[in-house]
């Protein structure tokens, strides 16, 4: 995956200071106002109802710092998509951040070879700080293929410092998992399918969890 990011040219973007625009300390008339700093882009995203999380990640390549887009999907099609952003655009009021992004597409020819290269079309989504622990974006698509973006429907996400990605995945992929699981080995007896779903279920949240909090070598 490292190679990746030279590949790709993942390393072109910053975000940790706003794209070097550092945010001014907040006076009190304007408490009331909450507005996007530096430390906003340093925490994961979280809303229950759709069962998403997202985050800014960081991480150096090749002598550079680069920042990636990364979205978990914990809902009926559990999966991770990974974004490059291209630009960023804070708000004048300060409290909405354009991301324009492309998403990055894995081909796999055999088993023992993956090519990877970015979707042509950008994607742009907004994220809106309402206060200082909750923000709103939209997430777009069918329920297989969801993402950030400005149209679709709107979810009030709450800021964490913690990936919740480990707990999203034992309460919404596990179970999701274990019915699919169960019905596949539906030619077994009992106490082998229940083994069985049980194994798989718990392997596919320890990789949906494991891709999600993405780690560079």
């Amino acid at each position: 995956m490292k190679r990746l990011m030279v590949k790709l040219g993942l390393t072109v973007m910053a975000l940790g200071t706003l794209g070097g625009v550092v945010a001014p300390s907040v006076s009190a008339s304007a408490a009331k106002k909450p507005t996007i700093n530096n430390t906003d882009l340093k925490r994961y995203y979280k809303n229950a109802k759709s069962k998403t999380v997202f985050y800014f990640k960081t991480y150096k390549s090749g002598g550079k710092t680069g920042t990636m887009l990364i979205f978990g999907d914990f809902g009926s099609t559990p999966n991770v998509k990974y974004g490059v952003p291209t630009s960023t655009k804070l708000s004048k009021n300060r409290q909405t951040l354009t991301t324009k992004y492309k998403l990055i597409q894995f081909k796999t020819a055999d088993k023992n070879k993956t090519t990877t290269s970015l979707t042509k079309k950008t994607y742009t989504f907004k994220l809106t700080k309402k206060s200082s622990s909750k923000f709103t974006a939209k997430i777009a698509g069918t329920k297989a293929n969801r993402r950030l973006a400005t149209t679709g429907k709107t979810y009030t996400y709450t800021k964490t410092k913690k990936s919740p990605a480990a707990a999203y995945g034992k309460k919404y992929v596990k179970p999701a998992l274990y019915k699919q699981y169960m019905k596949a080995f539906e030619s077994l007896d009992a106490t082998n399918q229940k083994k069985y779903a049980n194994q798989y279920a718990n392997q596919g949240v320890k990789n949906m969890t494991s891709n999600f909090n993405y780690k560079t070598k």
